[in-house]
């Protein structure tokens, strides 16, 4: 079939097909040049390794959180295994976006607080609103 021809998993051919159409073969294309693209991005989330690169060299993202919560929808889905996986998903995508280890420092800081925020706020009690 077309994920053997292409060199993929069939699986990931159709999770890349189902978010990118026909945008999928530029994924497919960086896995096969690079197959650790290949493995998720977040442990246990259907995004791939390569998603963070594509998002970065090809749709302008330029933070950990337009990666893990605009690009990918992983800060949805699984906001603590996003978290835990920001410091690696940070240094994946630095080399494209010229990040030094004190900006991947900073990135993965503000990251897990504005998540840690996220946490808190969705945590809080919904109180009654006066009328």
């Amino acid at each position: 079939g077309a994920a053997a021809r292409l060199g993929v998993d069939r699986a990931v051919l159709e999770h890349l097909v189902g978010r990118y159409g026909g945008e999928a073969g530029e994924l497919v294309a960086l896995i096969r040049d690079e197959p650790a693209l290949g493995a998720p991005l977040v442990p246990g989330l259907p995004y791939l390794a390569a998603e963070a690169v594509y998002a970065v060299r090809e749709e302008q993202a330029t933070t950990l959180g337009d990666v893990l919560a605009r690009r990918t929808r992983a800060q949805l889905r699984g906001r603590d295994a996003t978290a835990a996986a920001a410091e690696a998903v940070a240094l994946l995508i630095a080399p494209d976006l010229g990040w030094s280890e004190g900006d991947i420092v900073r990135e993965v800081a503000a990251y897990r607080a504005a998540v840690a925020h996220e946490r808190e706020a969705a945590e809080l009690p919904v109180t009654d609103v006066p009328a």
